[in-house]
């Protein structure tokens, strides 16, 4: 489901890259990308690398004097934000026409709770068998605990018995 918070994060980064990196943004406005300038799967070079950021340069520079001032910056980001304005209103319009069941325009709670998640188990046969580690059709306490207790003790580095604050630290970076 689309998430609103994207949609200012998504015109927020298109806005600071025509300031930050002009290439990359006019790049992106003008449906090319740094990787455009070789094939797919082929290695950029630094020389067409150049070639693109010149062309972008030049899209960029309105008045021709081979410099950028505040106007063609400014010209430049409201172009790219009414760019992602329109594709993120074509996202919201797509995202709400499936949301709208019944196609009248609005949304009914009953349409928008359709619309959400709902939690899936697994099934206890399933569950049976990663638990069951001996395959005798039971669970028993300790095969219950061996997978938690293993977890905890890879977690837990420093072998004290605790997990520390940096271990739970160390594990979440480690499980990206």
């Amino acid at each position: 489901m689309f998430r609103f918070h994207s949609v200012r994060r998504t015109a927020a980064t298109l806005a600071s890259l025509a300031i930050l990196a002009p290439s990359a943004a006019l790049a992106a406005q003008s449906g090319s990308s740094p990787s455009a300038a070789a094939p797919a799967g082929q290695p950029v070079t630094r020389a067409a690398l150049s070639s693109q950021i010149d062309a972008s340069f030049a899209r960029l520079d309105g008045n021709g004097d081979k410099s950028l001032n505040t106007a063609e910056i400014d010209a430049a980001q409201k172009r790219q934000i009414a760019e992602a304005q329109g594709v993120i209103a074509k996202r919201i319009e797509a995202e709400f026409a499936k949301l709208d069941a019944n196609k009248d325009g609005q949304l009914t709670l009953a349409e928008f709770k359709a619309a959400a998640p709902s939690p899936k188990a697994a099934s206890p046969a399933d569950l049976l068998g990663q638990l069951d580690k001996n395959k005798d059709g039971k669970v028993t306490q300790d095969e219950f605990r061996a997978t938690p207790l293993a977890n905890f003790d890879r977690i837990d580095t420093n072998k004290d018995g605790t997990i520390s604050d940096a271990e739970k630290g160390a594990a979440t970076r480690q499980q990206r």
